[in-house]
């Protein structure tokens, strides 16, 4: 996806010290000022990152044109909203979510659309790395087919084992056939989400 591709570019590393920041930090960002207009402290704490990091990340994507700040905080320009808007064609989340019996507790989940279709064949093992290179636990990825979630390994429902969890995913996310939901796992909210994030970005080419 060019949005992926330019957002990778944004932030690709410079020289000097390696920053606490990668291209999946910029995505959560703009995600974050989707509609909304955030100050840098409450944004590093909203990404559990250093304010110095959110810093030069808010430099390095307003300088590619997607934000800008003002006396109230940072905000999405015309072309922020427009590359967010076509990201969300293909991409819902991430959302927290309470899943007591999948995960043990809060995680956050997205949606990749479409992606599970057709003849595509899906490296379960690969994404599930993909996660833990981020930051992350890990990762459970679900296939949705029929009204149906499945582990796409094995095609063994969700719903076999964890019926109420399945039917959270689906009354929040509103999968349709072929879409993944993607399960990040972490020690916090943020790393949760840093992992589904780093899952669904990978799906949609952007790693």
């Amino acid at each position: 996806m060019k949005v992926l591709e330019e957002l990778k570019s944004a932030v690709r590393r410079l020289p000097g010290p390696t920053p606490n920041f990668n291209f999946i930090h910029a995505v959560m960002m703009l995600l974050l000022l989707e509609g909304s207009t955030i100050g840098r402290k409450r944004l590093a704490e909203m990404m559990e990152i250093g304010e110095g990091s959110v810093r030069s990340l808010i430099r390095r994507l307003r300088e590619a044109g997607y934000l800008e700040v003002g006396r109230e905080g940072c905000y999405l320009t015309k072309k922020g909203r427009k590359e967010i808007k076509e990201l969300r064609k293909f991409m819902r989340g991430p959302v927290e979510l309470e899943l007591p019996n999948l995960v043990g507790g809060r995680a956050s989940a997205i949606l990749v659309r479409g992606l599970g279709r057709g003849k595509r064949e899906l490296n379960v093992v690969e994404l599930r790395d993909e996660a833990v290179r981020a930051g992350g636990r890990g990762a459970i990825i679900l296939l949705s087919k029929g009204k149906r979630l499945f582990f796409p390994e094995t095609m063994e429902p969700l719903g076999k084992y964890r019926s109420d969890d399945e039917s959270l995913l689906r009354s929040t996310l509103h999968p349709s056939d072929g879409d993944l939901v993607v399960i990040g796992l972490g020690d916090s909210p943020k790393e949760s989400a840093i992992a589904a994030l780093a899952v669904g970005l990978t799906v949609l080419g952007g790693s």
